[in-house]
């Protein structure tokens, strides 16, 4: 098991286990809303020609890799990166830098989360996990503050010797 399954499983707790075939559907969304793709509005592309999984969450955390495929809409990146530009300009960027901090980490709603990671996004992670909309914002909001605190132990993005361990 790698660093990231750690710090998602570790995130998770029992709600990382295993469904028939693959991962649970929290997983899965954290790992789309982590990768370059979901905030990038590549999601359906990625299904259809990426690889998708670990390989791709891994270039697409810290949104680097191919500028090209990870640009938001409003000239933003994907991965954490994104994350954080997103929450940013929804407004909750305080939300999000208190999970990276070291101080305790702030709660968001599901309704603030769904304002900042978007609503396309939030479809297109319902209809990949097959969760309904307003399971994956309570799950997410519930889970996203601890998977964000545990990637950025050091209280900022990591650099890329730190993201080569994972």
């Amino acid at each position: 098991m790698g660093l990231l399954d750690q710090v998602l499983s570790g995130a998770l707790g029992s709600r990382a286990g295993q469904q028939q075939g693959g991962s649970s559907p929290l997983m899965t969304a954290l790992m789309a809303l982590l990768s370059s793709g979901a905030l990038s509005g590549a999601m359906g592309r990625q299904g259809a020609g990426g690889t998708g999984g670990l390989g791709d969450l891994l270039g697409g955390l810290t949104g680097g890799g191919n500028p090209g495929s990870m640009s938001m809409p409003g000239g933003g990146v994907g991965g954490l990166g994104g994350l954080i530009q997103s929450f940013q300009r929804a407004g909750h960027g305080d939300i999000l830098q208190s999970w990276m901090g070291p101080d305790q980490n702030h709660e968001i709603s599901p309704n603030q989360l769904g304002e900042a990671i978007g609503h396309g996004t939030v479809d297109d992670l319902s209809r990949q996990t097959g969760m309904e909309r307003g399971d994956l914002l309570t799950e997410l909001s519930r889970v996203l503050p601890g998977v964000v605190d545990r990637m950025t132990p050091h209280g900022r993005m990591p650099n890329d010797d730190e993201m080569a361990k994972w």
